[in-house]
């Protein structure tokens, strides 16, 4: 019996259809997603979040599970429409490649909303890390200081703010 619940909330959990479930914050902030976007507005946002948390700005423990992902074939004036329709065959698999136009909608939605989905996940990051009073460090600052921070600082009630479950809004 034991057994056969394992196996049900296994393929629960593994097939979540939010991106990044498992990494830290990432049903809460990939749940954010605007809904009604173009296939390269979707991409875009995904790839600035992913981005922001990797940025050191969110610090050292997003930095393990997140990188920079913003696409310079798509970024550029002039895109290898070819070699950017191979790479994304299921992330943009919506887009017209046919019609110029279309495709040129979506790399212009994508460069659009990459800046801003950065910024809203590299802030949301920093927001929770200084709830906890866990600042990260910045460059020229010790990178790690022994017994500055610890899992206790989750509950600290003077961080910045109201860290309690549910008072954040995202819940």
């Amino acid at each position: 019996m034991l057994k056969k619940l394992f196996i049900i909330f296994l393929i629960f959990f593994s097939t979540s259809c939010v991106r990044n479930w498992y990494k830290p914050m990432g049903y809460v902030l990939f749940r954010q997603l605007p809904k009604g976007g173009s296939p390269g507005f979707n991409l875009g946002w995904n790839h600035g979040c992913e981005s922001g948390l990797g940025s050191q700005f969110a610090g050292a423990l997003y930095m393990s599970f997140y990188t920079w992902k913003r696409d310079v074939d798509i970024a550029m004036s002039n895109p290898d429409i070819a070699k950017i329709r191979a790479r994304y065959k299921k992330e943009l698999k919506d887009i017209n490649w046919d019609n110029i136009d279309d495709v040129k909608k979506n790399f212009n939605d994508y460069n659009t909303i990459f800046w801003g989905a950065h910024a809203f996940c590299r802030h949301s990051a920093l927001g929770i890390l200084q709830t906890a009073d866990m600042t990260p460090s910045i460059p020229g600052d010790e990178r790690f200081i022994v017994g500055k921070h610890n899992i206790g600082n989750m509950w600290k009630i003077n961080g910045k703010g109201d860290s309690r479950i549910g008072s954040t809004g995202m819940w």
